[in-house]
């Protein structure tokens, strides 16, 4: 029972130490932990990828050896560089960049030093599109986050030729102004400001042109069609008033006639007034003493 014991704790302890050797790239097992990621290497030259988590046996151990890279993604915090943009202005970009090897084989063969020499290209790389990209924009664009540095990413990929490496995205920690030119560039803010309030004020006093020439010409038509109808109105008031005086003359012609000289005489004959008329003169004919007494 004792020996049994005895190898069982011996049994174990070697399995262990297989599993703590596979994880140090020694002993007859490989062990990949799933941010793992491995080429093994018969005298130099590769004999197989690893790329998913387990235990995988050695084909010639202990002529063999092992290379491991990392699976997740990794992060690089570009070191902040200084460029020109549009109009002339300086400023700094500070960036970082998220990649990830995405074959082994591929990336041990590109980058033959690792993780190191990878990134320090992947920076190259980047810090040329950045300034290609960021060279054509404005720097209210560019504080803005303009939709053009969402291309960054794919077109570094591109520019990495493969490698097995892929730059998953690219993204401003920030962007600042040189302390020498800080004054010129608020200065130069400042005037693309009071520029644009002039635009906004001339077209304002555009627009307050044209609302007044349709308010005075919505007036000048409103006014036309009032005294249209004004003439119109008074026009069948004359024609009304011209009826009635002529249906009051043909019921009874003689009264008519006399009711209008008493206007006339009302109107014309005031005090003081004098007027030099023959006696007979027809203005006089309801005043002489004839037609007084028939009357």
């Amino acid at each position: 029972m004792r020996r049994f014991v005895l190898l069982a704790l011996v049994g174990a302890a070697l399995l262990v130490g297989f599993f703590w050797g596979g994880e140090l790239g020694v002993g007859p097992m490989i062990v990949t932990k799933e941010h793992e990621q491995k080429v093994v290497l018969f005298f130099g030259q590769p004999t197989k990828t690893i790329v998913e988590p387990g235990v995988t046996w050695w084909h010639w151990w202990p002529l063999e050896r092992v290379r491991t890279f990392p699976r997740r993604l990794q992060y690089l915090n570009a070191e902040p560089v200084e460029m020109l943009i549009r109009r002339g202005e300086k400023i700094i970009i500070d960036y970082y960049v998220v990649w990830q090897i995405t074959d082994p084989l591929d990336f041990m063969e590109r980058f033959p030093l690792g993780v190191a020499s990878a990134e320090a290209r992947i920076q190259e790389i980047v810090n040329a599109s950045v300034g290609a990209k960021i060279g054509n924009l404005s720097l209210s664009e560019l504080l803005a986050r303009s939709e053009i540095l969402e291309v960054l990413a794919r077109e570094s990929t591109e520019d990495l030729d493969g490698g097995g490496a892929a730059i998953v995205d690219v993204r401003l920690n920030r962007v600042e102004i040189p302390r020498n030119a800080e004054k010129a560039a608020y200065e130069q803010m400042a005037e693309q400001r009071r520029a644009r309030a002039r635009e906004q004020r001339v077209a304002g006093e555009r627009r307050a042109r044209e609302i007044r020439a349709e308010a005075e010409k919505e007036a000048a038509d409103l006014v036309a069609q009032a005294q249209a109808d004004a003439e119109l109105t008074r026009g069948e008031g004359d024609a009304e008033a011209a009826r009635i005086h002529a249906e009051a003359y043909n019921k009874d012609r003689e009264f008519y006639a006399f009711w209008r000289s008493l206007e006339a005489y009302r109107k014309t004959i005031g005090e003081g007034t004098t007027l030099v008329l023959p006696p007979d003169h027809e203005f006089f004919r309801y005043l002489s003493p004839e037609n007084v007494e028939g009357r």
